[in-house]
């Protein structure tokens, strides 16, 4: 089914989805595709062979093809399996995967009882295929899938530590009050910590200085608001915390390569 509201979320978008009865003796050799897919097992069994290994799997289990790659996979003849598919991408697509254990290597997943992911693929085939309105609930049935999938990975990891909880904060701290005359000692505050220690947690765990992030998130508010035409230079930069439009604009230019007024030009809707 073509649906061009599926492709329009970046960190996740489906590209097909479906449910199949296969017949004995169906040997299925995929063409490459530009994205990932999912194969759940309802019901049966079947054959599938990847990467030169061969898996035989049956109700409850689920088979990955990587993008770019191709795959042979086919019922069993006494008891064919019955199967849905999902494709997908997006630039959190390697993430969600990385973190349910799921890659080239190993490209099994097996239900439980626990889990029951099989009415989720279910209903995900269900409304894909019969509702004309259908991008974020079909979404929503996937990131839920997704979700369990990680949860049960991952049980020990569900309570964020205290340094994984600082940066939420510090970063929610930051959404709130970019548009402010704010400091990184304000955000350390915030959250009563010291500069020194948020300086190193933001290091350790993001890669980059509070400041960093405090100014990489002002642009990216930054680039909305000029990319929308309706304000000047002068108000877009007080609208991210900047007083001085010239400051804004040397921050800007040394963040995103362009004057604002290049970006305006190039991006304006």
């Amino acid at each position: 089914m073509d649906n061009l509201l599926l492709a329009n979320y970046t960190e996740l978008s489906l590209h097909e989805c479906g449910r199949e009865k296969c017949q004995p003796g169906k040997v299925i050799t995929l063409d490459v595709k530009t994205y990932h897919l999912f194969h759940y097992v309802l019901y049966g069994s079947g054959t599938f062979i990847f990467n030169n290994k061969t898996y035989q799997l049956k109700k409850g289990d689920m088979f990955y093809i990587p993008p770019g790659e191709t795959a042979l996979y086919y019922p069993s003849d006494n008891n064919p399996w019955i199967y849905t598919w999902i494709g997908f991408s997006g630039t959190k697509s390697d993430q969600y995967l990385k973190r349910i254990g799921i890659s080239d290597d190993h490209p099994i997943y097996h239900d439980t009882k626990e889990l029951n992911l099989k009415p989720l693929f279910n209903d995900l085939a269900d409304r894909y295929n019969h509702s004309q309105f259908l991008s974020i609930e079909c979404l929503a049935i996937f990131m839920n899938i997704l979700y369990k999938m990680m949860i049960a990975k991952h049980k020990e990891d569900v309570v964020l530590s205290a340094k994984e909880t600082h940066i939420r904060m510090a970063k929610q701290f930051v959404e709130n009050n970019f548009q402010f005359k704010i400091k990184v000692t304000d955000i350390a505050n915030s959250l009563s910590l010291s500069p020194n220690y948020l300086a190193n947690i933001f290091k350790e765990t993001l890669g980059m200085s509070p400041k960093q992030y405090l100014t990489d998130y002002r642009m990216h508010k930054a680039c909305q608001l000029l990319s929308n035409g309706v304000l000047s230079i002068k108000d877009v930069a007080k609208r991210v915390g900047y007083a001085n439009p010239l400051h804004f604009s040397a921050e800007f230019k040394r963040v995103k390569r362009m004057s604002p007024t290049t970006y305006k030009n190039q991006n304006e809707l």
